[in-house]
């Protein structure tokens, strides 16, 4: 599965020859410049760094994932020109694009119906969604923590590179784009820090769900953060060491990574207060309104909050919208052993008590 590759790997074989067209960076900006169709779709961290850019026109992000836009266009043979550029481009203060600055964040654990309500943003032709932009899953990350090295530090020049890279997947390449969104991929929470700092201004949710029941999903297809297990970047993921992580079976990782990433939320310094909204409320369409309005301060019309709403009606991963959501099947679960059941409980429950008990809950329930 393409969302289980790294990200540069991935561009490789859908536009071959991207890495080989290779141009300076002050040829990079002209061409940013001269075409508005031109976005990044991966960074490959080896050495001191590569942007892969691609022009993929006034195409709008309907896909699930930024990726599978690209695959699509790729398989039409509609994209334009390819090339890639040092990571430098991206600490540049001359870029002069018209990136939309992020209305919203969101962040989430995963399997719990992040891709729905991002999704639902983006009926909205006013919405630019950017769903786990493949530059920001791991590439990025990658090169500024010297491959996971030590954290990020939330210094000028990262801010400056994190905001350059997210303006350029928004670039106002349609113009009934008013808003953009973005949506990280899971394990980014642990970097919320230094994207809240980057985007200061921009309110951010973080969605969530019972890790039993996100385990018990992950595992009928696969995760990305299952390829770390045992290495270094396992570290950042779980705060446990690579030879700890490496013994570990599937199930008991995976419960170690959601439970950091819940202590990492109910550490947060965000400013603004990181609001939670728990997949048991998510899931109704009924609090979509409620949600957006509380979550992101956006207020829209009848018209608009049908056009989102719509979504609910469908299989979020089917983009062809021939699915029809009839709720996950109830012997989805039934995958995890009784045992299983028990580990990820034993890890993860604290934490889940603390995020639905939180004042910063949208919904919050009392904790016992």
């Amino acid at each position: 599965m393409l969302y289980a590759l790294a990200d540069h790997e991935v561009m490789e074989n859908l536009l071959p020859g991207i890495r080989d067209q290779y141009v300076s960076v002050e040829t990079a900006v002209e061409r940013l410049q001269r075409v508005p169709g031109v976005v990044p779709v991966a960074i490959n961290p080896a050495g001191n760094g590569l942007v892969y850019f691609a022009d993929i026109g006034d195409t709008p992000l309907l896909e699930w994932k930024y990726i599978y836009t690209v695959e699509r266009l790729s398989k039409e043979n509609a994209i334009g020109e390819i090339f890639s550029t040092d990571l430098e481009i991206l600490a540049r203060h001359d870029l002069n694009i018209d990136g939309i600055s992020p209305n919203g964040l969101v962040f989430h654990v995963s399997r719990c119906g992040s891709t729905l309500f991002t999704k639902a943003l983006s009926r909205s032709p006013k919405n630019l969604i950017i769903n786990q932009g493949g530059p920001l899953q791991e590439g990025f990350w990658a090169a500024i923590t010297d491959h996971w090295q030590h954290p990020p530090e939330i210094n000028e020049r990262n801010i400056l590179m994190l905001q350059n890279l997210v303006k350029l997947m928004a670039r106002r390449r349609r113009p009934e784009y008013q808003r953009s969104f973005i949506k990280f991929i899971s394990w980014n929470i642990i970097y919320m820090d230094l994207i809240c700092a980057a985007f200061p201004e921009a309110p951010a949710l973080y969605l969530y769900r019972d890790p039993v029941e996100v385990i018990a999903t992950v595992l009928q297809e696969t995760t990305a953060v299952l390829r770390a297990k045992g290495n270094l970047q396992a570290y950042s993921l779980t705060a446990l060491s690579p030879s700890e992580t490496a013994t570990m079976s599937d199930v008991e990782y995976l419960a170690h990574c959601y439970a950091n990433y819940f202590k990492v939320v109910a550490d947060s310094t965000d400013p603004n207060g990181l609001q939670l909204v728990n997949y048991k409320q998510l899931r109704h369409v009924e609090s979509f309104a409620d949600i957006i309005a509380r979550g992101f301060n956006l207020e829209v019309d009848e018209v608009e909050l049908a056009q989102m709403q719509e979504q609910y009606r469908y299989y979020s991963k089917d983009d062809s919208d021939t699915t029809i959501f009839t709720g996950d099947a109830e012997t989805i679960f039934d995958i995890l052993p009784t045992d299983g059941k028990q580990v990820i409980s034993g890890i993860c429950n604290r934490g889940l008590a603390q995020l639905d008990a939180s004042e910063q809950n949208l919904f919050p329930s009392v904790l016992t």
